[in-house]
């Protein structure tokens, strides 16, 4: 039986557009439904990609939508704003010490599977990935994870438990996308995180700080829904650095000296930033004046203030040290 698309009748009666011949011919062999609906709906759109006509059109999420998008760059069949898809940079051993300065590989579907017919621990990995996934991987997430062990040098099972964290946060109604888990994979990569021991460390840290944060924004009455990787970051610091109780008492400092519409997690941030400076390590301390313990009156040339108005005043002008 022969089936055909006449060239009359209602179907072209909003018009057509135009699909580059090479795209039927080669292109596709890879592609799956999500991103063969995305390619239609851009070339519908003279090749301009807006994401979120393609998220309302589609009902897919930003991680889906960047996901498509990102496979048809690697294609080369789209280009970014800033400048032409380009071939995956191979890195040699002897660089990795200096990998800030080199750009991620962009792997298209011919470079993962050379890879992965090289080295059967890729292939594995691969095949490990979709069985916590339950589904095929785009090719987004297989050259993400490739690349966590080829660029970030991650060992196999260290890049299989960030996956199972991620397929957990997911089942969890977490917003948690592949941009996400590659910074992890970066951090983890600069902390030596080389074994399942550290990596379980990680992964509690992880739990810890998003918890704390929960109770941050919480007692602070904040909107925000997530924290970024920075500002997971920032949580780790402030729990190495203070117990629960002065971190609380930093927030609602914060919430006492500042307008509602003025209050933010940075000011938090930068009172904290101060206590440490001020070797500060409870509200007590804070509260309780300091008298001349430590030296005698007349050797002072003026009065010390340890006020936590003047404390606050400063915190929230000083950002040039860490906690």
């Amino acid at each position: 039986m022969e089936y055909k698309i006449m060239p009359f009748g209602e179907i072209w009666n909003g018009g057509a557009f135009c699909v580059p011949k090479e795209l039927c011919e080669k292109r596709l062999n890879f592609a799956d439904d999500k991103q063969l609906r995305v390619l239609l709906l851009v070339l519908n759109n003279s090749g301009v990609a807006n994401t979120e006509e393609l998220k309302k059109a589609l009902k897919l999420s930003d991680d889906e939508v960047n996901e498509c998008l990102e496979y048809w760059v690697s294609e080369g069949v789209m280009i970014t704003d800033t400048a032409e898809s380009k071939p995956p940079v191979q890195i040699p051993e002897e660089q990795k010490k200096t990998l800030e300065a080199l750009p991620v590989p962009t792997l298209t579907p011919k470079d993962i599977v050379a890879m992965c017919a090289e080295n059967g621990e890729l292939a594995d990995l691969l095949r490990t990935a979709e069985g916590i996934m339950g589904s095929s991987l785009s090719n987004s997430m297989k050259s993400n994870l490739i690349n966590m062990v080829t660029y970030y040098g991650l060992p196999v099972p260290v890049v299989v438990t960030l996956l199972e964290y991620y397929k957990t946060q997911r089942e969890n109604g977490k917003n948690i996308t592949t941009r996400t888990l590659q910074n992890l994979a970066k951090d983890w990569a600069a902390d030596e995180v080389n074994t399942l021991d550290k990596a379980g460390k990680k992964l509690r840290e992880l739990e810890n700080c998003e918890e704390l944060w929960s109770e941050v924004i919480a007692l602070c009455e904040f909107d925000y829904k997530k924290p970024t990787s920075a500002q997971l970051k920032m949580l780790s610091r402030w729990s190495a650095a203070f117990s629960k109780d002065m971190i609380f008492f930093a927030c609602n400092t914060m919430k006492k000296y500042n307008d509602e519409d003025k209050r933010s997690i940075k000011i938090v941030d930068n009172i904290l930033k101060e206590w440490k400076r001020k070797g500060f390590k409870t509200p007590d301390e804070v509260k309780a004046p300091r008298d001349s313990k430590k030296k005698s009156p007349d050797k002072l040339k003026g009065k010390p203030s340890f006020d936590i108005n003047e404390l606050y005043n400063k915190a929230i002008h000083n950002d040039e040290y860490d906690v």
